[in-house]
């Protein structure tokens, strides 16, 4: 019997490999946030470097700047071809600076609010958001336009995969008008306008985050077809004048009950066979996939809330009053869930 056949000592027989990796997993995030801080991922794509050059242009140590970029290429985020490192594909494609559908904005916002075993902790017991200490978050971003503008650009960063998949699969044919509640950046209006010529979405949105939506939309020349509106989703009725409502990441913000709530509102805007449409990372019945249960922990830290699974949002609807309930898959770990005002 070889070593590779023989992992187990006889005395511990079960593999400790699934725990280990389990625990060893965030320095993976901390690499990244990193490399995306210093600016490594950006110099990498105008070309491959060596460890010795990676550590003179970046102030690393010679052996910190090795010990990173085997990490990195371990992670399948850098290749290495004869000791030059560069950028995978996958990369290249979501770790640059500026590039469509970057992450950099939402790794970079991990530098400040990485979720520590002591944040965790203290999420665990406190049971309400965390991040900025006592202050509730939303009313942070109000008072300080800074951070608004990171967190933002960190979501603005995270939906542009998601936006393209929203508006491939979304319901949209014959929507003249969408509500975008909590829109943000505005992403995935600005997709589905993109993608649908008769559309026209209103990013409704605190203010602060309304005068960064409409950059978003000038840099990309659709602000006469993606507009703002300043609002207070819960002080506030919705706005009336759509045919559809879109919740992207709002409802995970909150309680169950206030989740009903913000539904109650949208059926109340929307006209006969008008439509609402939640745009979420759902779990299934198992809890899986890791990637968007492990949300549910951010969802502590930053928010009240929880991940959803497609049977719990239909249930939701369907008490609201909605009907015709619809769940489609849109892009990685992302879905659309759609039902109709009778």
């Amino acid at each position: 019997m070889s070593a590779e056949e023989r992992r187990h000592p006889a005395a511990f027989p079960l593999d400790d490999r699934a725990v280990y990796d389990a625990y060893v997993a965030g320095r993976q995030s901390a690499a990244l946030t990193v490399g995306v801080r210093v600016g490594l991922f950006d110099a990498l794509d105008r070309g491959p470097l060596d460890v010795q050059t990676v550590a003179a242009n970046f102030g690393f140590s010679l052996r910190g700047a090795r010990s990173l970029l085997v990490a990195l290429r371990a992670m399948g985020v850098l290749l290495d071809e004869d000791g030059a490192y560069r950028l995978s594909p996958e990369a290249g494609a979501y770790l640059v600076t500026g590039r469509p559908g970057s992450l950099v904005g939402l790794i970079e916002l991990e530098m400040e609010h990485f979720l520590s075993p002591a944040a965790l902790l203290e999420a665990l017991q406190k049971d309400d958001s965390s991040a900025y200490g006592d202050a509730d978050p939303w009313q942070a971003h109000e008072r300080d336009p800074e951070a608004a503008a990171r967190f933002t650009a960190a979501m603005h960063s995270v939906s542009g995969r998601p936006a393209a998949g929203f508006a491939e699969v979304a319901p949209l044919s014959g929507v003249t008008r969408l509500l975008d509640v909590g829109g943000g950046s505005g992403a995935l209006s600005l997709a589905s306008a993109a993608a649908h010529a008769d559309l026209t979405c209103t990013v409704w949105d605190l203010q602060v985050v309304c005068d960064l939506a409409r950059e978003y939309a000038s840099e990309v020349g659709l602000e006469g077809r993606v507009e703002t509106l300043p609002g207070d989703m819960w002080n506030d009725d919705f706005p009336s004048g759509h045919d559809a409502v879109l919740l992207s990441q709002i409802l995970h913000d909150w309680s169950h009950e206030q989740g009903r709530q913000l539904l109650d509102k949208a059926f109340a805007c929307l006209p006969s066979g008008g439509l609402v449409l939640i745009h979420e990372k759902l779990v299934n019945a198992n809890g899986g996939p890791l990637a968007n249960a492990l949300v549910n922990l951010d969802m502590l830290v930053w928010t009240k809330g929880q991940q959803y699974s497609a049977s719990e949002l239909e249930q939701m609807l369907e008490e609201t009053g909605f009907e015709d309930v619809h769940c489609q898959p849109s892009a990685g770990y992302w879905s659309v869930v759609w039902a109709r005002k009778p």
